[in-house]
């Protein structure tokens, strides 16, 4: 008889889909940069605007979306993120002017940054620390793994339709999808699900069951006793010196991963002269990478390292500047150095997401990982906001009109070497020290 498939997996799986559905907005826009900037007489600092505002109001819109998650549980809040998104996609494809672009860009980053807190935050209950790196990494392929397909079909889709604008309208209509696959199938706790076994309460728990805080059998009212047990205050969070460490790697990891978004599509297209088809596979190249990067980082975090989640993040960063500065390097289009470029920054640069975001989990409590990872993210996206608009001013034009954007990928890599500093004050735990500890 075939093993049964944990149904904690299913909700990681339909909640990947669900996000990369969602995600499809900021790679489409991303990639078809060049076209909506032509379409609406677009400057190269207005679309740095627009990042910029679309990740200013991103980043609060994050810590409100924690704090309702952890009070009214995350489907809720993403069936609202749901709603949203769709609205705000098909809106897209309506702009006609600048100012309705950058309007457009700071109403999305404010209603649309409710999907990631409650999505991770139910997987943090449904998974214990043996494997939430890998459960995070699922859902991190949503912003990795998308744009390696999203950007050759919205390219492709954009050239056969010859309008970007339709690629919104149809991609927005999409948004049923996920809205029926939360309602039916995502359940915010395991003991909420009808049909749950012991297997899988025991499993979710058995970290506070180790811990002494839950009994094992008694999941009747874990959450009270769980949180009468370990509450948390915002003030206590800055207490915790990994924590803030975690804060300070989060923004650098959204500055790299909006950088890539933002501006590897622009700059193969002013600096290579790549056309839109072809820009739209050259792009594909850091994503598919980093899918490979991400998964295979949270594995070794999971298994080998046992919880250790300090060293891959460090891996992450280590091998991430190289290929930063390498990509800053190139002015003309060598093909096999700009592969290298890609696929290296994209399997480093999205090495940390999953043991990164399993830390907030770890360091306090599940119950609070709305509020903690809220803040997390918040503070990322913000600085990121900032980021954008930097890269902007570091990009050059030279007399005859040619774009240079060396100055901001060392930018990028700069903030790379930061990270290195941040992850090095990540304490943690490995699972079979902290077990033995608990034993004796």
């Amino acid at each position: 008889m075939a093993k049964r498939t944990p149904y904690r997996w299913i909700i990681a799986i339909v909640l990947f889909i669900a996000y990369s559905i969602q995600y499809l907005d900021r790679v489409k826009s991303s990639v078809l940069n060049p076209a909506i900037a032509h379409d609406l007489a677009l400057s190269t600092s207005d679309i740095g605007t627009g990042a910029f505002l679309m990740l200013l109001f991103y980043g609060p819109s994050q810590y409100l979306s924690g704090l309702l998650t952890d009070r009214f549980g995350g489907k809720r809040i993403l069936v609202f993120s749901v709603i949203a998104w769709s609205l705000m996609t098909m809106y897209m494809g309506l702009i006609q002017t600048r100012e309705q672009y950058l309007w457009r860009m700071a109403l999305f980053g404010m209603l649309v940054g409710t999907e990631y807190v409650p999505s991770a935050r139910i997987l943090m209950r449904w998974f214990n620390k043996e494997s939430r790196a890998r459960a995070q990494s699922v859902l991190a392929w949503a912003w990795i793994l998308t744009p390696a397909w999203a950007s050759v079909l919205a390219t492709q889709f954009a050239a056969q339709a010859h309008s970007w604008r339709v690629v919104f309208f149809v991609t927005g209509a999409l948004g049923v999808i996920p809205l029926v696959m939360i309602v039916l199938v995502v359940f915010d706790r395991p003991e909420q699900y009808r049909h749950v076994t012991d297997d899988d309460l025991e499993y979710a728990y058995r970290d506070e069951i180790t811990a002494g805080t839950v009994k094992k059998g008694q999941y009747a009212a874990v959450r009270e006793t769980i949180l009468k047990n370990g509450k948390v205050s915002f003030l206590d969070l800055f207490r915790n010196q990994s924590y803030v460490a975690v804060i300070f790697v989060d923004i650098v990891m959204q500055i790299t991963l909006y950088g890539a978004l933002t501006w590897i599509p622009l700059y193969l297209s002013d600096s290579f002269g790549f056309r839109l088809q072809t820009m739209g596979w050259w792009s594909g190249l850091y994503f598919a990478a980093g899918a490979v990067g991400s998964f295979l980082s949270s594995y070794l975090s999971d298994q080998v390292f046992r919880g250790n989640r300090k060293i891959m993040i460090l891996v992450c960063f280590i091998g991430l500047a190289p290929f930063v500065v390498l990509l800053g390097t190139l002015h003309h289009a060598n093909q096999v150095l700009l592969a290298v470029a890609l696929c290296g920054m994209g399997f480093f640069g999205n090495m940390a997401w999953g043991p990164f975001l399993a830390l907030p989990a770890e360091i306090f409590s599940p119950e609070v990982y709305g509020k903690a990872m809220g803040f997390v993210n918040g503070a990322g996206y913000f600085v990121a906001a900032f980021s954008a608009k930097i890269f902007a001013a570091l990009v050059t034009t030279d007399a005859s009109g040619h774009k240079d954007y060396t100055y901001g990928w060392y930018f990028i890599a700069l903030c790379v070497a930061a990270g290195i500093l941040a992850a090095g004050s990540i304490s943690t735990v490995p699972r079979a020290r902290m077990d033995y500890a608990k034993e004796t």
